[in-house]
């Protein structure tokens, strides 16, 4: 005759016995295993992850930055910004443009510290002395938060002008940050979809 326990475990077309214990007869609750999860699925999960995290990362960054601008220009105005770095940048919509760029690559300090000093030379005298101090910390001092690339008599020469700045102390270091952009990140730009969607915008409607 059977038991209890007989009627409570049965046979698979296999003869593998799995138990059918009731939870309610033996307060036991089986646990079963999750299936393994390939390490390679894991690899691409926070691969796409770390995908979509920088994707968005760089549209929020252009879209936060272009918004604060000024009105969207025209092709035709637009266009102009390719004949120089200061074509660009006499247009607060191409600073804005440019600088969204640059930080889509995480490589905006260089054109932070050119519009720095653009907005030191507009300061009244007796600002000049704390506009001028963060600027150093900010953008000079090594290990700064934004350390820009300046040669070291550039740097070195910005040491004794600190005492007593005045309109014209950053001159000669943005000069050498402009030198930078033009020959590489301005040449890039002319060549970002951010551009020429701008002044090619048939091209891109969807």
């Amino acid at each position: 005759c059977k038991t209890e326990t007989d009627n409570e475990v049965h046979s698979t077309s296999s003869n593998t016995m799995i138990p059918t214990l009731s939870e309610e007869k033996t307060g036991v609750t089986l646990i079963v295993p999750p299936e393994p999860r390939s390490p390679f699925k894991q690899i691409f999960k926070r691969g796409t992850d770390m995908k979509f995290r920088l994707g968005f990362l760089k549209r929020r960054h252009t879209e936060g930055t272009i918004h604060s601008a000024s009105v969207r220009p025209q092709p035709e105005e637009a266009q102009k910004w390719a004949n120089s770095f200061s074509d660009l940048m006499a247009s607060k919509y191409g600073q804005a443009l440019f600088k969204a760029f640059l930080q889509r690559e995480f490589s905006d300090e260089n054109i932070e510290f050119w519009l720095a000093i653009e907005d030191f030379r507009k300061s009244r005298p007796n600002k000049l002395g704390s506009k001028a101090q963060k600027i150093y910390n900010d953008f000079i001092v090594p290990q700064a938060p934004k350390e820009v690339n300046l040669d070291a008599i550039t740097r070195e020469g910005l040491v004794g002008k600190m005492a007593q700045p005045n309109q014209t102390t950053f001159d000669q270091a943005q000069k050498r940050i402009q030198s930078l952009l033009e020959a590489d990140a301005y040449i890039r730009f002319l060549k970002s979809d951010l551009y020429l969607e701008l002044i090619h915008p048939e091209k891109y409607q969807s």
